[in-house]
């Protein structure tokens, strides 16, 4: 069975969560595997970032929030745009 995509991303920011929020709330953090490379103002400079560290490669970008609100885009709900998987 393969393991879900972002993984270990997801299991390293939830160690480091805690810490996360005490020093820089708001911001986005960036991780590769169980990499962390920092903490960023916008999810822009994110991204250069960590295709500066690690190049055209997948790794995660996650806010810096307590609680995550899901993205709702009216037009998917209301058929006028398909998503596919």
């Amino acid at each position: 069975m393969t393991e879900p995509k972002f993984q270990k991303e997801l299991e390293a920011f939830d160690r480091k969560k805690q810490e996360l929020l005490s020093v820089c709330e708001g911001k986005f953090a960036v991780f590769k595997g169980s990499d962390f490379l920092g903490v960023f103002d916008t999810p822009q400079t994110a991204y250069e970032a960590g295709i500066n560290k690690w190049g055209n490669v997948p790794f995660l970008i996650k806010p810096v929030v307590k609680e995550e609100k899901p993205h709702q885009i009216p037009a998917l709900f209301l058929g006028l745009l398909h998503a596919s998987t």
